[in-house]
């Protein structure tokens, strides 16, 4: 396969299914939940799973568990601990060490993580699986207003301000994502895409219509090498 190259000026990461895996804490969180607030149209647990990855908790514990508004701040919280401290908490993802450790060394100001989770769970989970924090933060569920989550741009527009003040910015960055609601956010902003292989294959993600196709597929984040340009951009290699 010959490699693909990718330019950009920033990236901006996805957290879960992106840069560590907490699939079996999601799944046992929901089973968990399914049995405390029985799910609308008698869903079962895995079909609410699947119907919410990569997007905001506060949204879809709402519409899932029927959780009124006064009580979903305490559900997301009670999720996210059920996430973070199942068996051995969410585990990095290959290559992400590496990879996070050569931005921070080549272009630390030229990468934000945007999440649908908490800022509390994001702090958490980083710590837990000793990822670094960007040094220009991160984008969370509590920045982002109410109805605006994935797969609205909101969140990754918020992800290139972070990074610069520039008008269109978001044009010039690479978002790496691996769920179909976050490449759809991604695409809507205005930024190159590129899917992770995690928690779909190939063939799946590369046969997305519209907005949910990526524009770059990549097992995982090993076959990514990145060098900076002498313009200070950023160039990424599909190996």
């Amino acid at each position: 396969m010959i490699p693909s190259t990718i330019s950009a000026e920033a990236i901006l990461f996805d957290l879960d299914g992106t840069l560590i895996d907490s699939t079996q804490g999601v799944f046992n969180a929901w089973e968990e939940f399914g049995k405390r607030h029985p799910f609308i149209d008698d869903l079962g647990w895995r079909d609410v799973a699947h119907k919410t990855h990569g997007r905001r908790l506060v949204e879809t514990l709402k519409h899932y568990c029927n959780i009124p508004d006064d009580e979903l701040q305490q559900a997301v919280y009670e999720f996210e601990d059920i996430v973070i401290d199942h068996g051995g908490g969410p585990e990095v993802l290959p290559g992400v060490p590496q990879l996070l450790s050569e931005l921070n060394r080549i272009i630390p100001d030229g990468w934000t993580i945007v999440t649908s989770a908490s800022s509390r769970y994001a702090s958490a989970a980083l710590t837990r699986c000793n990822l670094p924090v960007p040094s220009k933060g991160f984008v969370t569920a509590d920045d982002i207003a109410p109805g605006q989550g994935k797969p609205n741009p909101a969140p990754y527009l918020a992800g290139a301000r972070r990074i610069s003040s520039e008008d269109d910015f978001i044009t010039k960055c690479l978002v790496i994502e691996d769920a179909p609601s976050g490449l759809t956010a991604g695409r809507r902003a205005g930024a190159a895409t590129l899917a992770v292989c995690t928690n779909h294959t190939r063939e799946f993600l590369e046969t997305r219509a519209g907005d949910e196709k990526p524009d770059f597929v990549v097992d995982n984040l090993e076959h990514l090498i990145v060098r900076v340009l002498p313009s200070g951009g950023l160039s990424l290699t599909i190996d």
